[in-house]
């Protein structure tokens, strides 16, 4: 059974076969003629020789154990959720690492084809500015046109760069730009060079370098995919939340009586949630829930609606069908689901005596117990052409009689306990 061809093994066969050498050389010396010297001479040359093979191997393992683990890293990122100017940086100094390089630039190609530098690095790990490779963009600009790497030990003596004033002006010497392909179409290219060594990119490196190319331009597509996933998602709720606010202000403009309403109870409502430890996520869901619920009044016909006078029995029990269009109306809407709650329940009793489903205690969502005790208090304080609105300090002992009956008491105790009450709806109908 061979041995396996490591760093390791063969350090230990050279080692082994130093060893005879020197046990035959000490053997011959004992042998004192022209011969054995000649015989010693030789053999001294092999154990040298054999050294010298020893610490190339040596230095040739200890490389490839350093490009692999480059590469292995460089594919994390590919598998990784970093964003695209992490990722720019992670490429760009990793392949400056990588090749020994003094700087570098990484250009990609834009929706109108231009190519276009997004990042420039230098050795520290610290960004560079764009004017600073200028002079390059000849070079970038053969490896656009031809698809191919361009690597050279030694510009100023290269023929390729003989008319390239702008290399031997700043004295050039080691480059490397190589194409970034997805698919075999070119999204961009990496430029790195060293103005200080010689020979620092060798040809026998272009194999690495396009393993490394390969991963960083998957890693980067990947990247500039999230990126505009992350933007058209950003566009989207910016277009839903517009739509939301015309639907309040459709309702409002329909009902001149609680105009306003709706923008006084969202801003209390996220108050009093935020004072109750609400993260910010679920409070996106609570904000959208407090526009919407009233929105399933846009089912009640204006005659009943807008009835200056009371109520029949009917008309009632037909208000008190809004929370179920509001369900009907939004439930399609697979964005506004974790919204739902407040328009569904938000009539809901904690005595188990609401409406629509006379949901009782905890049964009731956490955010439609709170929104209910906001919506009551607005309600109370805010004028009606039929009444004049109920004097704050009134309100507030209302709703505490109402904690444990109409309201969980907890939210009651958290609301009666928010900063001056009065000041806050004062200055919400002043704005």
């Amino acid at each position: 059974m061979p041995q396996s061809l490591d760093a390791q093994s063969i350090q230990k066969q050279f080692g082994e076969m130093n060893k005879m050498l020197m046990r035959v050389m000490a053997h011959l010396a004992r042998t004192n003629d022209g011969q054995t010297s000649l015989v010693l001479r030789d053999l001294t040359q092999i154990s040298s020789s054999l050294n010298s093979i020893k610490q190339g191997t040596t230095n040739y393992f200890d490389t490839h154990q350093r490009q692999v683990r480059v590469l292995v890293g460089v594919g994390s990122a590919i598998n990784s959720s970093l964003k695209l100017k992490q990722v720019l940086e992670e490429v760009m100094d990793t392949l400056i690492a990588l090749m020994g390089a003094e700087r570098g630039f990484l250009m990609l190609r834009e929706f109108d084809g231009e190519m276009k530098v997004r990042i420039a690095r230098g050795i520290d790990h610290v960004d560079l500015n764009e004017d600073a490779f200028a002079i390059s963009k000849t070079i970038v600009g053969r490896v656009v046109k031809t698809g191919e790497a361009v690597l050279t030990t030694n510009a100023q003596d290269d023929p390729r760069f003989i008319e390239q004033l702008s290399v031997a002006a700043y004295r050039l010497l080691s480059i490397l730009c190589v194409p970034l392909k997805l698919k075999d179409e070119l999204i961009g290219v990496i430029y790195v060079d060293n103005r200080v060594h010689t020979g620092i990119f060798q040809d026998d490196d272009l194999s690495l370098i396009s393993a490394f190319a390969n991963q960083a331009a998957v890693a980067i597509d990947n990247a500039r995919l999230f990126d505009d996933l992350q933007a058209s998602n950003a566009e989207l709720e910016i277009a839903y939340s517009a739509t939301l606010e015309g639907w309040v202000r459709a309702l409002d403009l329909r009902d001149k009586e609680t105009e306003g309403h709706t923008k006084r109870v969202t801003v209390l409502t996220e108050r009093l949630a935020r004072s109750m430890g609400v993260d910010d996520e679920a409070m996106v869901h609570i904000t959208r829930g407090a526009l919407l619920h009233d929105i399933g009044k846009m089912a009640i016909p204006d005659g009943i609606l807008l009835k200056p006078s009371g109520l029949t029995e009917e008309e009632r029990e037909l208000v008190q069908q809004h929370p179920i269009y509001a369900f009907e109306m939004l439930k399609p809407i697979k964005f506004l689901h974790p919204a739902l709650d407040i328009p569904y329940c938000h009539h809901e009793k904690w005595d188990g005596s609401g409406y629509p489903r006379g949901l009782k205690g905890e049964e009731i969502p956490f955010a439609a117990r709170i929104f209910s005790v906001v919506d009551v208090w607005d309600a109370l304080v805010s004028d009606r052409p039929y009444r004049k609105g109920i004097l704050p300090a009134e309100v507030k002992k209302s709703i505490y009689e109402l904690s444990g009956s109409h309201f969980d008491p907890k939210i009651v105790d958290a609301f009666l306990s928010l900063d001056d009450l009065s000041t806050i709806l004062r200055k919400l109908k002043s704005d």
